[in-house]
């Protein structure tokens, strides 16, 4: 079994990055042979709403140019207190099998006021007009700090192009993306 381990960062996340780099299990990960390390997105910023994009141009990047059955992404700031809870479950993924979607946190279905809670939580008021009715919500699916895709799945998912665009625009989740393509997959 071979794993592409994608460290999920920004231009604006150094801090997070260099952190993520000084734990045990960076060192875990890079010393294991099954594993490939890789950072995405170290040289850019992307808006919050953009992360469907960034997500699914990944997912088309690393299916095209890596090789692996299992692809991993895990957000640069999993290492910080907020997250602590992540800590003790990160070694987790190499226990699943044959699954094309798995993560640590599996969350929802959220009602609409509970996603209108968010969005007034990570957005201004006139920085965004979300469409609750967009996509289907009131699924259950992995937050987006760490969750891994089968090689089929991030190929298909690297394919939605213009669904990320539509994602973004129209209601800018990306894990909820990730869960709902799972679901269609």
């Amino acid at each position: 079994m071979k794993y592409l381990f994608v460290i999920y960062t920004d231009l604006e996340y150094k801090k997070h990055l260099d952190n993520f780099k000084t734990q045990e299990f960076y060192k875990q990960i890079c010393d294991d042979p099954t594993i490939e390390v890789i950072e995405w997105s170290t040289d850019y910023h992307t808006d919050y709403k953009d992360l469907p994009i960034k997500t699914q141009e990944m997912m088309k990047w690393c299916s095209e140019n890596k090789e692996y059955d299992y692809l991993i992404k895990c957000d640069d700031t999993i290492f910080d207190d907020k997250w602590s809870s992540y800590r003790s479950k990160l070694n987790e993924f190499r226990v699943i099998k044959k699954k094309d979607y798995w993560g640590i946190n599996y969350i929802g279905p959220h009602t609409e006021e509970v996603w209108k809670i968010y969005f007034d939580g990570h957005y201004d008021k006139n920085e965004i007009d979300y469409n609750l009715k967009f996509i289907k919500n009131d699924i259950q699916f992995y937050e987006g700090k760490f969750y891994m895709v089968s090689r089929d799945l991030s190929i298909f998912i690297g394919g939605q192009e213009n669904f990320a665009k539509r994602m973004s625009k129209n209601f800018p989740v990306e894990d909820l993306m990730v869960g709902y393509l799972a679901e269609s997959f």
